[in-house]
């Protein structure tokens, strides 16, 4: 074949063959639209949809609990708020002064025995017939957890439950573990803690000023005697964690005798002859002077041969004490320590 044939097809046949190649390469193209494998790594992993912190982020947090179970003091199970807010304190309303923790609602008539006017501002009295709260009153309150003693009848806890959850606590129990309960109750424990080792230093500062007047095992004994001439001797709780904690008196062993059927029992009715059974060196006698029937019995009993004939009566070791010496809550626990110390220093 002549090269001069060669040279004239060859020539166009290279231009259509450039042609070919470069035309794609100047037009449009899909894969130029495309990202790259690189650009598409970078924007998956810049993208909040793709992300796996972006992804725990945006699930939805887990709520903490408004309600826990509770077991109260006869064994009735209750779900009761962890934080109440509207708390109303059947004859606990000291317990909850003492705590910090705010209430809407108390028995007054309990509550004045323990507290001032100022600390019950914005505090309602729902007290009702006999011992049992005013249950319009209660339901008025709105509130989210109801405490109350365990004297109340079950047919009382069933309509106060209808109300708000209703928790029954111990009041027999002692001071100090009373608001040991109610602490964790209301979920702040740690204020009990905080407030017992308050009381137990100042005690240890009290008890120490009057040492040296307290005779080793020597014995106290509280009474007190009511308008309808009931004559009562305290058990230990009573008065006891200021007598035998506080102070370190020894309980007459009489007393200890009438309580060791029913250790849990807040007093016990004995006639007025059987006092000097159970008086101690140290007496203590709890008058109910508010009422002239009350004066009149307790100017009865002082005057009387049986009372003055008691050893601690001719020592100059019985006292007769105010209505308030007779309440077992923390306020007046603190209060006692003060009114002791001073009665014990005369």
């Amino acid at each position: 074949m002549p090269a001069s044939f060669l040279r004239k097809t060859a020539i166009p046949l290279l231009i259509l063959l450039l042609t070919a190649v470069l035309l794609p390469a100047c037009g449009p193209s899909d894969n130029a639209a495309s990202p790259s494998p690189s650009a598409l790594s970078s924007t998956s992993d810049s993208s909040p949809a793709q992300s796996p912190a972006a992804t725990e982020s945006a699930s939805p947090a887990v709520s903490e609990p408004t309600m826990r179970t509770y077991t109260d003091a006869v064994d009735r199970t209750v779900e009761v708020p962890v934080a109440p807010k509207r708390i109303i304190a059947h004859y606990y309303a000291a317990e909850m002064q003492a705590l910090g923790v705010p209430i809407v609602g108390t028995n007054f008539i309990n509550a004045k025995l323990a507290l001032t006017e100022e600390q019950l501002q914005g505090v309602e009295d729902i007290a009702g017939d006999g011992l049992v709260p005013n249950l319009e009153k209660t339901l008025n309150l709105q509130p989210d957890l109801i405490v109350v003693p365990d004297f109340l009848q079950a047919a009382d806890l069933d309509a106060l439950s209808k109300i708000a959850p209703t928790v029954v606590i111990g009041y027999g129990a002692d001071a100090l573990t009373r608001l040991s309960v109610l602490a964790e109750l209301v979920g702040q424990p740690e204020k009990a803690t905080d407030w017992i080792a308050r009381y137990e230093a100042k005690a240890a500062e009290k008890r120490a000023l009057v040492q040296s007047s307290i005779k080793e095992g020597e014995t106290a004994s509280a009474f007190i005697l009511y308008s309808d001439d009931q004559f009562y001797v305290y058990n230990k709780q009573r008065l006891g964690p200021t007598l035998y904690d506080a102070f370190g008196f020894a309980i007459p062993p009489k007393v200890t005798e009438l309580f060791a059927n029913n250790p849990d029992e807040l007093w016990a009715t004995i006639s007025l002859e059987k006092l000097p059974d159970y008086a101690g060196d140290r007496l203590f006698l709890i008058a109910q002077n508010g009422t002239e029937e009350g004066k009149k019995a307790a100017e009865e009993l002082l005057q009387g041969p049986i009372w003055k004939s008691l050893p601690a009566v001719q020592n100059g070791k019985a006292y007769v004490v105010e209505d308030r010496w007779a309440m077992n809550d923390p306020l007046t626990l603190d209060w006692l320590l003060d009114e002791m110390a001073a009665l014990l220093s005369k």
